[in-house]
């Protein structure tokens, strides 16, 4: 999966929600409703897509359908994103740096 396809996989926001309630661990369908708000259609669809893609893996415990994140995919992701990360810290160094050297206005004091 390229770091276009992970990107295009997160653009849905309901996709996100999912991630972030399987951020702690292996999550079934039943507690990703509860905790996502979404409906069950809605959840299985957006988790199939997940799975299809290899961002999340399903693991069958008796009847209950388990999904936990694999974060391969993700990595990738993050690590071209770290690499924009300078342009970032170096731009608010400049900031501050540029409002250190600003004259402060000076306070009028109350009559």
């Amino acid at each position: 999966m390229s770091v276009a396809d992970v990107f295009q996989l997160l653009a849905e926001p309901s996709r996100r929600h999912l991630l972030d309630a399987l951020r702690d661990g292996e999550r079934s369908v039943n507690d990703l409703v509860g905790r996502t708000h979404m409906s069950q259609p809605s959840v299985s669809k957006q988790l199939r897509v997940l799975r299809d893609s290899g961002v999340v893996s399903l693991r069958a415990a008796g009847r209950q359908h388990l999904y936990s994140i694999r974060g391969r995919s993700l990595r990738e992701a993050s690590e071209w994103l770290s690499y924009y990360e300078h342009f970032w810290q170096e731009g608010l160094s400049r900031m501050d740096e540029a409002l250190q050297r600003e004259p402060r206005p000076r306070m009028r004091r109350k009559p």
